[in-house]
C-alpha cells in the first residue's frame, strides 16, 4: 500500500537544515534569519488579526448607531437631529469609541477620517438636504471600512492556516471520559482509612495562620475593598516595559518591535499600574501610564494600520489630533485621580479602637474630683498627667474628657484611666464593654 505524504506539503519549519544558500553565506546565520523572519512574521499577523477583531465590532456599533439617523430627520427635523448626534458623539466619548476610523485614508502617508471628526462636520450642517447626504455618506464610508477588515481578517486567517505550524496542528478532535464500574453485587468490605501526614521538618513549626476574632476579619475585608472593586491586574513584564517609556519616538520603536503589544490586555495593565502608582503617590508616573495606555489603545482601534496611523499623526505635531489625543489623556488620568483620592479619604476616615467613658447601666453617674495639693503624692501625679487631659479634667465634663481619650491609643488610655481612678480622680468601674461585639451580636 503505498504511502500518501501530501499531508507534509504544507509544513513550515523555522530552522530547516535542508536549506540551500550561496557558498559566500554562513549556512548557520542564514537558517537563523530565516527563523527569525519566519517568527516576526507570524508575530505581525497575530497582531493584526487581534486589532481587525478588536476593530470590526466598534465599526458595526457605529453603523447600528447611525441608521435611525435617516428616518428620525424625515419625522423630527433638523434641530432634534443634530441634539442625537451631538448625544452620539457624546456617547462614543465616554466609551473611548470617539477615534475610530470610519474612512480610509485618501492620500497615503495621511491619517484616515475618525468618527469624531466626521461627526463634527456633520452636526455643523443647517440645511435638511446636506444633513441628510452628511449622515448617508458616513454610513456609506464606514461600510466600506467594515467591508474591508472583514475580507482582510478572513484573508489574513487563511494564511495563517494555510501552513502547518505548531500552533495549529494540533486539534482536539474527540474528548471522552469512560468510567469503568464494577458488576459484582457484592459489596467490597469497607476499609479503614487513616490520613497520615508526612513532614519533611518534624521539628519546624508551623506559623499560625488562623484568625483570632471577628474584627480581624473585618479589617481584612475592608482592606480588600478599598483596593477597588475588580481584582487587581498582574502586570505583566511586556506591560511594564512599554509603561516606563517616554515620548512618542521610543514608544514606536517599541512597538515595532514587538506588535503583539497593541491589545486590549496590555491596556488594562498599564491602566491598572497607573491606578496603583496614583494611590502610591508617583502621579508623574501615573499619568505617562495613562499616556502609555491610551497610545495601545488608539493604535488598536485606528483600523488596519493603526500603528502608522497614530505616530504619524503625533509625530508630525496634528495640532488637532495632539489636543483630542491629551484632551482624553487628562480625562482618564483625571478619573483615576479622583477615585484614588476617595480611597485614601475613606481609608484616612475608618473607624479606630479608641476608650470612651460612659455612666454604668444604672444611671449612676461618673465623678470627676481634683486632687487638693494639699495631698502632695496625688497632686504630684496629677502634675504628671497630660496636660490636655488635666485641662479637661478641670472642666468637669465627661464629654471633654472622652475627646481627649479618642486621640489616644487604647493602651495609654487605659493606663491613664487606671491612674485616675487609683488616685480618686474619676470614679469608675472596672468592667470594659465591647460596645461594637454588642451591636454585631444584636
Amino acid at each position: 500500500m503505498p504511502l500518501d505524504y501530501s499531508k507534509w506539503d504544507n509544513l513550515e519549519l523555522s530552522d530547516d537544515s535542508d536549506i540551500e544558500c550561496h557558498p559566500n553565506v554562513d549556512k548557520k546565520s542564514m537558517i537563523k534569519w530565516k527563523r527569525e523572519a519566519i517568527h516576526r512574521e507570524r508575530a505581525e499577523r497575530k497582531a493584526q488579526i487581534e486589532q481587525l477583531e478588536q476593530f470590526i465590532p466598534l465599526e458595526k456599533w457605529i453603523l447600528q448607531q447611525m441608521e435611525p439617523f435617516s428616518s428620525f430627520l424625515e419625522k423630527y427635523g433638523v434641530e432634534p437631529t443634530l441634539e442625537k448626534l451631538k448625544e452620539f458623539q457624546a456617547l462614543a466619548q465616554k466609551h473611548g469609541r470617539h477615534i475610530v476610523a470610519v474612512d480610509s485614508a485618501t492620500k497615503p502617508n495621511t491619517p484616515p477620517l475618525i468618527l469624531d471628526t466626521a461627526l463634527t462636520d456633520i452636526i455643523k450642517k443647517n440645511n435638511k438636504e446636506d444633513l441628510l447626504e452628511a449622515i448617508k455618506t458616513l454610513q456609506q464610508k464606514a461600510g466600506v471600512v467594515l467591508e474591508k477588515s472583514e475580507k482582510e481578517l478572513e484573508r489574513l486567517r487563511k494564511e495563517q492556516n494555510k501552513k502547518m505550524t505548531s500552533e495549529n496542528m494540533f486539534r482536539e478532535t474527540a474528548n471522552r471520559t469512560i468510567l469503568n464500574t464494577s458488576s459484582s453485587s457484592s459489596k467490597p468490605k469497607e476499609k479503614k482509612k487513616e490520613k497520615v501526614v508526612e513532614t519533611l521538618n518534624p521539628n519546624a513549626q508551623m506559623k499560625n495562620l488562623s484568625i483570632s476574632d471577628d474584627k480581624s476579619t473585618e479589617a481584612t475585608v475592608e482592606e480588600d475593598s478599598d483596593s477597588g472593586d475588580e481584582k487587581d491586574i498582574e502586570l505583566s513584564k511586556e506591560a511594564a516595559e512599554f509603561a516606563k517609556l517616554k515620548g512618542f519616538e521610543a514608544s514606536l520603536k517599541h512597538v515595532k518591535r514587538y506588535p503583539e503589544i497593541v491589545n486590549e490586555t496590555i491596556s488594562d495593565q498599564i491602566l491598572a499600574e497607573a491606578f496603583t502608582s496614583q494611590i502610591q503617590g508617583k502621579e508623574d508616573y501615573a499619568r505617562n501610564c495613562v499616556i502609555q495606555a491610551l497610545t495601545l489603545q488608539y493604535c488598536g482601534q485606528l483600523g488596519r494600520d493603526g500603528v502608522n496611523t497614530f505616530f504619524t499623526k503625533m509625530c508630525t505635531n496634528d495640532p488637532q489630533a495632539r489636543n483630542m489625543f491629551f484632551k482624553d489623556a487628562d480625562g482618564t488620568y483625571d478619573r483615576i485621580k479622583t477615585r484614588c483620592a476617595e480611597i485614601i479619604a475613606e481609608r484616612s476616615n475608618d473607624q479606630v479602637e479608641t476608650i470612651q467613658l460612659q455612666a454604668a447601666q444604672d444611671g449612676s453617674p461618673i465623678t470627676i474630683r481634683m486632687p487638693d495639693p494639699k495631698e502632695e503624692e496625688a497632686y504630684k501625679v496629677f502634675q504628671a498627667l497630660p496636660e490636655t487631659f488635666r485641662d479637661a479634667l478641670k472642666t468637669g465634663e465627661l464629654d471633654n474628657l472622652n475627646k481627649v481619650l479618642e486621640q489616644m491609643s487604647v493602651d495609654d488610655a487605659e493606663t491613664l484611666v487606671q491612674v485616675c481612678s487609683q488616685y480618686g480622680f474619676l470614679d469608675v468601674g472596672e468592667q470594659v464593654i465591647d460596645e461594637t461585639q454588642q451591636q454585631q451580636q444584636e
